[in-house]
């Protein structure tokens, strides 16, 4: 109950955000353009921490770009939120449908077993169909990936690529914090070691060892702000609000101090959570607890083959699963540390399950006459 009263929260959130900056622009046009291209000076504080961001968050947050997108939507909806829920799920399509394109393309394979699991994961089609910012993230993410794929195609991709690898900042900053040392990593390990799979990792860690590095230097002397700090305050923010509300899905997230050791110390623990949570719970009432934990044990299955494919001496693509795992590893352990929640851990993992069940896919390919039919061209 308590995740369905959540999402429908979220849902009419940004909903009647939006609407309200789309009343603001049929009254002042031009303010409204303004304030829709970022452009924030002392003419428009006011509007601005009132229409976008009262609750005093950074400039060009995510939930300031799905306000505006809401917003946008009014102008063809009539305040029709059907209209919004369809709009928003043809962007989570699309975006399933870029991780598609991307897998068949590196793999060559035609893909129908991966087209059906994108589509019908449960969790997958729960937390990408509506007015979320997961189905936003999902959508723009998704289409990156492909566009990362066809980049050497043509002008035309390689804009495309670096729009949607700006827009993924406005969505979740943290997605693409954590994505871009490990896509780095790996086109840096690929160019240079591609023969030696050891060394490749090597490459992959120190990449993001000298990114975060330097990303917590630029954060805490330039930018006066202690990162990890940041990441306790939130924790500690979720934790009292959870118990303060009395949250039937309260899970007691690892604590942190306010200091990096003890963030790198406790992201194992923080990991585990995430990619366990819900799957020990069936002593809970109802089906839908039933059917989540019974589900991620599905999950938990996608992420040790996912392990066991990037160690693989004989996995074509192992260095792509390690930078995979990678990713999942920095963006679930921060799921772990900021959700008090189950139903929240359930909603802010989705969007990366579509990459470890292509993952999956690419893995099992290698070994098509026991698990997969694959019409490759090339066979």
């Amino acid at each position: 109950m308590l995740k369905e009263f959540t999402v429908a929260m979220t849902v009419c959130f940004f909903y009647e955000a939006g609407k309200t900056l789309y009343e603001y622009a049929l009254q002042h046009p031009m303010s409204y353009f303004k304030l829709m291209l970022g452009i924030y000076n002392d003419s428009n504080q006011h509007e601005y921490y009132t229409l976008l961001n009262w609750k005093g968050l950074p400039y060009w947050n995510d939930n300031e770009t799905m306000i505006k997108i809401s917003s946008l939507i009014h102008f063809i909806a009539f305040s029709n939120m059907l209209v919004h829920s369809v709009l928003f799920s043809f962007l989570s399509f699309c975006g399933l449908t870029g991780i598609y394109k991307a897998t068949i393309s590196i793999t060559k394979s035609n893909g129908f077993v991966l087209y059906l699991i994108l589509m019908l994961f449960p969790s997958v089609v729960f937390f990408t169909s509506g007015v979320l910012k997961e189905t936003l993230l999902l959508a723009a993410a998704g289409l990156f990936v492909y566009a990362l794929t066809q980049f050497n195609q043509s002008t035309r991709m390689k804009v495309y690529t670096i729009a949607l690898y700006l827009f993924l900042w406005l969505i979740k900053p943290h997605f693409v914090l954590f994505l871009t040392p490990a896509l780095a990593g790996y086109l840096l390990a690929k160019k240079y070691f591609s023969k030696n799979l050891w060394a490749s990792y090597a490459v992959a860690i120190a990449v993001m060892i000298v990114y975060y590095s330097a990303g917590t230097f630029v954060f805490n002397q330039i930018l006066h702000r202690n990162a990890a700090g940041t990441i306790a305050l939130v924790q500690q923010s979720t934790m009292k609000n959870s118990i303060y509300e009395k949250a039937e899905s309260y899970i007691q997230p690892p604590v942190i101090a306010p200091n990096m050791i003890s963030v790198i110390k406790n992201s194992p623990k923080a990991f585990l959570q995430t990619v366990l949570t819900p799957a020990f719970h069936f002593d809970k009432a109802g089906l839908r607890w039933k059917g989540a934990a019974a589900e991620n044990l599905l999950v938990m299955l996608f992420v040790l083959i996912n392990i066991i494919a990037a160690f693989s001496w004989r996995n074509e693509y192992a260095s792509l699963h390690f930078a995979l795992l990678l990713f999942i590893f920095s963006f679930y352990a921060l799921v772990g540390y900021t959700c008090a929640l189950e139903a929240a851990i359930l909603r802010f993992k989705a969007p990366v399950l579509p990459f470890l069940i292509a993952g999956l896919y690419i893995f099992m390919l290698q070994y098509k006459k026991y698990f997969i039919r694959n019409d490759s061209p090339n066979d």
